[in-house]
Formats: structure tokens, C-alpha cells, sequence
């Protein structure tokens, strides 16, 4: 039985797409999660009313690789067929164009630049939204096996 067989568990049916348009609709995904939470630990940070090693920043930084686990999950429910490198390269790419802003602002007020974290964070997000597309199989799967059984 196909993945996209007969309505999910919500009733609808999601319509399956080549796993290069899910790719970039899962970044968007992961960005529209990850970035608000981003853009306001880095406004908090630097107003200081949060200090960067505070529990409140740990949390955002929870938050944002959540945004990559969701980005990993929206390329495997929009295409099953999708390998989870696919999933990968969503949180990548979403990490890549926030990191991209950050990377030119910084420039732009001759802010120090971390040059070896990016790649490693980058790495980490990658996981992050592999680990979602991991669930989003997982739970396609056993929503199929649900769905079969009741019929």
C-alpha cells in the first residue's frame, strides 16, 4: 500500500511531489519555525535582557533545531519517496540562508565571524531535520498499517 493511498489520519490527502519540491518546501518549513525564534534569541541576546549562555537561550536554540526536525518531517510527508538525505539538505539549506543573513550583517558592523561553527551547526541542523523525516516515516508507516487493518 502507497503512502499516499487513502487519506491520513486527518482526512486529507497530501499530494505527493518529486522529492527536490519537497526538499525546498520542507526549508521553508524549517524556516518558518526556526528563524522567528532565531531572530528574537539574537535580539534578546543583544539588548541583553537574556545572557547568551542563559536557559532562555538554550530554549530558543531547542526551538530552532525543532524547525529543522519540522522541515525534515514536511519533505517525507510531501514525498515518501524521498530519501532522507532530502531531509538533510531542508534543515541544511534553511541553516545556510539564516547563517547567510548573520554572515553579511556581521560584515557589514565588522562583527568577529566564527567561521568553524557554521559548518558544525550546519551538521547539526542536517541531523535535526533528518531525525524529523525519520518520525514522519515511522508515523506514515504506522498510520498505513492502521488504516489497513481497519479496512
Amino acid at each position: 500500500m502507497s503512502a499516499t493511498s487513502g487519506p491520513g489520519p486527518t482526512g486529507h490527502r497530501l499530494p505527493e511531489m518529486e522529492p527536490i519540491q519537497a526538499l525546498w518546501r520542507g526549508a521553508v518549513t524549517a524556516l518558518v519555525v526556526a528563524l522567528p525564534a532565531g531572530v528574537l534569541n539574537q535580539f534578546l541576546v543583544d539588548s541583553g535582557e537574556i545572557a547568551a549562555a542563559s536557559p532562555y537561550a538554550l530554549l530558543f536554540w531547542i526551538l530552532i533545531l525543532f524547525g529543522g526536525a519540522a522541515g525534515g518531517w514536511a519533505v517525507i510527508r510531501l514525498s515518501p519517496a524521498a530519501r532522507l538525505s532530502y531531509a538533510a539538505g531542508a534543515g541544511a539549506l534553511a541553516y545556510a540562508v539564516v547563517q547567510g543573513i548573520g554572515v553579511v550583517k556581521r560584515l557589514i558592523q565588522d562583527d568577529p565571524i566564527s567561521w568553524l561553527a557554521f559548518p558544525l551547526l550546519a551538521v547539526l541542523m542536517a541531523t535535526c531535520a533528518m531525525l524529523g523525516g525519520m518520525y514522519a516515516r515511522r508515523w506514515m508507516a504506522q498510520n498505513n498499517q492502521a488504516d489497513s487493518g481497519a479496512g
